[in-house]
């Protein structure tokens, strides 16, 4: 890893937080169940993943999958939800916000480690 990627990467994450700042409170950002997810089940597809890549790529090609798949578990957690059986928006609002975080987390991984890898 060269002072160059670092660097990129570096200005990467301060680039992110600015935006994320810029547009709202950066708290709404933040869920760390979330964050736990995408990291763990990305990891765990970097360790078990067969191929020539590194394992900073494979750990990116996971997080992006961990990202969909703790999406997709938090849609139909919200479908089988009592605020989706009746029609309380004010719940389901905050609970798609919440669902929406992994991708985000998965995408914003898989750029990091494309500068890095």
């Amino acid at each position: 890893m060269t002072i160059t990627k670092i660097i990129c990467a570096v200005i990467y994450a301060i680039s992110i937080g600015i935006t994320l700042n810029a547009v709202g409170n950066i708290q709404q950002y933040i869920d760390l169940n979330s964050i736990i997810v995408v990291v763990v089940l990305a990891l765990l597809f970097a360790v078990a993943a067969n191929g020539s890549e590194s394992f900073t790529q494979k750990f990116g090609d996971g997080a992006v999958r961990a990202g969909w798949l703790g999406s997709i578990i938090g849609i139909v957690s919200i479908f089988g939800s009592e605020g989706f059986a009746v029609g309380d928006l004010s719940m389901l609002g905050s609970a798609m916000a919440v669902c929406s975080l992994t991708v985000l987390y998965g995408y914003l991984l898989k750029f990091g480690t494309v500068i890095l890898g």
